[in-house]
């Protein structure tokens, strides 16, 4: 298992693997409960089993309530808070518990998100590829070969795949519907599909083609133009939030503090200023996050 992938893993890899074990029951009631969870390692070759991943979550949670418990309780101590208050933390402790070990079991879906986006990225080119060769006469296996090996990222080692299924005895339209059943890209799994039932049909591979890589450009394209008018509301609403708030925002507070009595101390002054900065590293991750990872040529 790949696991520096997966953020909120305190626990080294090696001792991980020991200091789990006892917790694989746990592991398989985890992931009985979640059902999905199997195919989401599945789909983000995880190389590791749903019961696995969800005893390695309970661990890397429990430690990190262990460890938030004793810094809640050692801080109280040292605000000369009673013992009675300082075990107060333990509930912030145990709310850490619960939201780290949501994040673990969540972030294979994550990444089997991740992957449909690169595959996503290279598909066109992959596809354009593979027409090219068809075209001139190559065989549908020494096509996917070679578009295996040139380098479409994980478009590339999705076809790498099938290529490897074919050379080992599996019929062509097995090894793509193989890939389609496993792949979390729906582009993919369209252009999988058509594939199959084209060879199936014996029709003509570079009319599909032909065909998915136009409504593939047309569907890219037509994300870009959706990014591009999302991307108004949200440069308004950073503008707001660096320089309409903090300037209204401050002014509204030297109002109070001269007039209105309120005692606006520097503390809160800066408090307020860190909170819009703040506010606008999140919009900005959020609007990163949101821009399509596509290709158009």
């Amino acid at each position: 298992m790949s696991m520096q992938r997966i953020p909120l893993l305190v626990v080294p890899p090696h001792l991980a693997s020991v200091l789990s074990r006892p917790l694989r029951g746990a592991g398989a009631l985890l992931a009985r409960l979640l059902p999905g969870l199997r195919y989401d390692l599945q789909e983000s070759d995880l190389t590791v089993s749903a019961e696995e991943h969800a005893a390695l979550a309970l661990l890397n949670s429990m430690v990190l309530f262990l460890l938030s418990g004793a810094l809640f309780v050692v801080l109280g101590i040292v605000q000369g808070k009673p013992p009675a208050a300082a075990l107060q933390g333990s509930w912030y402790a145990l709310l850490i518990f619960f939201l780290v070990l949501a994040a673990l079991l969540r972030y294979p879906r994550v990444l089997a998100g991740k992957k449909a986006e690169l595959i996503d990225k290279h598909l066109i080119f992959a596809l354009k590829d593979l027409l090219l060769q068809i075209g001139a006469g190559v065989t549908l296996y020494a096509a996917l070969v070679n578009v295996a090996n040139a380098g479409y990222g994980a478009a590339s080692r999705e076809f790498e795949k099938v290529a490897r299924a074919v050379s080992t005895g599996t019929p062509t339209d097995k090894a793509l519907e193989r890939m389609a059943l496993a792949s979390t890209s729906e582009f993919l799994r369209r252009t999988t599909w058509q594939l199959i039932a084209t060879l199936k049909a014996g029709a003509s591979l570079q009319g599909a083609l032909r065909s998915l890589i136009d409504d593939l450009t047309l569907d890219q394209r037509d994300r870009i133009q959706a990014y591009a008018r999302e991307l108004n509301l949200w440069s308004l609403l950073y503008l707001l939030f660096a320089v309409a708030v903090p300037t209204i925002g401050a002014t509204l507070l030297v109002i109070l503090s001269s007039f209105a009595g309120v005692g606006v101390t520097k503390g809160v002054f800066t408090l307020f200023l860190a909170l819009s900065f703040v506010v606008q590293l999140i919009l900005i991750g959020f609007v990163k996050t949101r821009r399509p990872l596509v290709i158009v040529s």
